[in-house]
């Protein structure tokens, strides 16, 4: 126990380092599990989904999920060839298009991130197949006794198939639910950041009323369904993000991102539980009677 405790601190100490610190992070590959269309106001469509990047950060590979933080340029969902460079020394203080974020705009985007990012780890368990076989008449005794057994084995066969589509078509309905709030939650991101209005590209009403709660300065409200959610969150911006003969016009796949992350309390206390649970066990090892 006394090594695994040391290697979870280990762990936990490792973040709280790399977190507080400056880091290079490279971008290998760009994905998205499901993508949803939207309009920022005076932009046009994007994909709103979050990204999900395999990265690299101080020499070791990670994974993570980004949400954008930038409207002013794009990035394509790809195997990067070179990786992208990102550093993780700036703070969010703009749009960047250089309109200032205020405290509550800073405020917010970290309460969505991690509730976007409790959302996406709370991903619906989806229901076995269904495998058991219909009965039928010809395996049952010939009379009234045979037709009772068949008639009772058909009827729970005929139920526990409708259980199981139940069971799928709430799968269905979780998995839509989840992939919605979490296109909800990138469009809020944006709304907040550039004070533009973001809707669905088919006039989904309930979508975008959503977006615009996520985006209210009640947002708490909306944050449903997760437990107690953090705002602690790091920005990632990339190294090159504009060029060309004036150095101002926006280069491609530059955008800007945060990533969900613990606030310093939450490890400070994770810390102090193990601590105490390593005391706890070797208190009781030093009252355990010796044994040959």
């Amino acid at each position: 126990m006394r090594a695994l405790k040391s290697g979870l601190l280990g762990v936990v100490a490792a973040f709280v380092a790399s977190a507080a610190s400056a880091a290079t992070i490279y971008l290998d590959a760009g994905s998205m599990e499901k993508s949803r269309q939207v309009t920022i106001q005076g932009l046009g469509n994007v994909l709103a989904p979050p990204v999900q990047f395999q990265a690299t950060k101080n020499g070791q590979e990670f994974n993570f999920i980004g949400w954008c933080v930038d409207v002013y340029h794009h990035i394509s969902l790809k195997d990067y060839a070179p990786d992208l460079e990102y550093v993780d020394t700036n703070a969010l203080t703009t749009d960047f298009g250089g309109a200032p974020l205020d405290a509550g705009d800073v405020r917010k985007v970290g309460l969505l991130a991690n509730y976007g990012q409790l959302l996406f780890d709370d991903r619906p368990t989806a229901p076995g197949a269904f495998t058991q076989v219909k009965p039928v008449r010809s395996s049952y005794p010939t009379g009234s006794a045979g037709t009772a057994a068949y008639n009772a084995a058909l009827a729970a066969y005929n139920a526990a198939k409708a259980a199981h589509t139940a069971a799928t078509n709430a799968y269905n309905a979780a998995v839509s639910t989840r992939f919605t709030r979490l296109s909800a939650v990138q469009g809020a991101i944006w709304q907040v950041v550039s004070n533009r209005n973001v809707t669905s590209v088919n006039g989904d009403a309930a979508f975008d009323l959503l977006v615009d709660q996520l985006s209210s300065d009640n947002l708490t409200d909306y944050l449903t369904g997760v437990g107690h959610v953090r705002q602690g969150f790091q920005l990632i911006t990339p190294v090159q993000q504009f060029g060309g003969r004036n150095g101002r016009t926006p280069l491609p796949l530059t955008q800007s991102f945060v990533i969900a992350v613990p606030e310093p309390t939450t490890w400070v206390m994770m810390i102090l539980g193990f601590g105490m649970a390593g005391a706890a066990i070797r208190g009781r090892r030093r009252h355990a009677p010796a044994t040959l």
